[in-house]
């Protein structure tokens, strides 16, 4: 039996993921109650840019995604959201840091759904330079402990290709986020680079039928470090 080429097959099921995330069909081919709604205000401090997203999908958080058609709209701040064919969702892009603001859709039926949404600054420690592999590392940030309906995601990535690793903390009053022992040595020896984000994601007010989501996160700056 002949072998087939791994990376063939990589590159097929890449294409079908890219495929399958460009299907949308036109909102007003479906029940409007069923639209599910998705939220976000994105700050990236690496960009000093502020998204403000919005993707619509039919059903549930993993249905079709929809393009809104006829007199439906997306606003954000009273502006509308430009269409992102590429990824078929909504965004606007806002210089600098925006910390709140409110989205609000309107379907084909005239249904009015108004969602206000904030986010908080999260800062990497002053002094971080050196992270030690042999061992458990507890990154402490500076500021506010994480409240209810708040996670920190930390990605590190060493210089060796593949030894990209996640950390994650939802702990209601955390302060820090630690990294264990087993997972860091798995990290390349010499330079590497963190990557956090904080996200918000409280219950939504409103929303169709189907429900919806709403995010605020927040990225700072990638601190470069050393793994030890």
């Amino acid at each position: 039996m002949k072998r087939i080429n791994a990376k063939l097959i990589g590159l097929f099921s890449l294409s079908l993921l890219l495929l399958s995330s460009c299907v949308r069909e036109p909102s007003d081919s479906v029940d409007q109650d069923k639209i599910h709604t998705n939220y976000e205000l994105f700050y990236n401090a690496n960009e000093d840019i502020t998204y403000a997203r919005a993707t619509f999908r039919f059903s549930n958080a993993l249905g079709t995604k929809l393009e809104l058609a006829g007199a439906s709209i997306v606003l954000f701040d009273g502006e509308p959201l430009s269409w992102q064919p590429g990824l078929a969702y909504y965004e606007k892009k806002i210089t600098g840091l925006q910390t709140t603001g409110t989205f609000e859709f309107e379907d084909t039926e005239g249904n009015t759904y108004t969602n206000a949404i904030s986010l908080s600054e999260m800062q990497y420690p002053a002094d971080l330079d050196t992270i030690d592999r042999s061992s458990s590392f507890e990154l402490i940030w500076p500021g506010d402990p994480l409240n209810e309906s708040e996670t920190v995601t930390l990605t590190a990535n060493g210089e060796n290709e593949g030894d990209a690793k996640v950390f994650f903390t939802d702990d209601q009053g955390a302060n820090s986020i630690i990294l264990p022992a087993n997972k860091l040595g798995e990290i390349g020896d010499g330079p590497g680079t963190l990557f956090l984000d904080y996200r918000y994601v409280p219950l939504i007010t409103e929303a169709p039928g189907a429900g919806g989501l709403i995010t605020g996160r927040y990225r700072p700056v990638n601190a470069e470090v050393y793994f030890k």
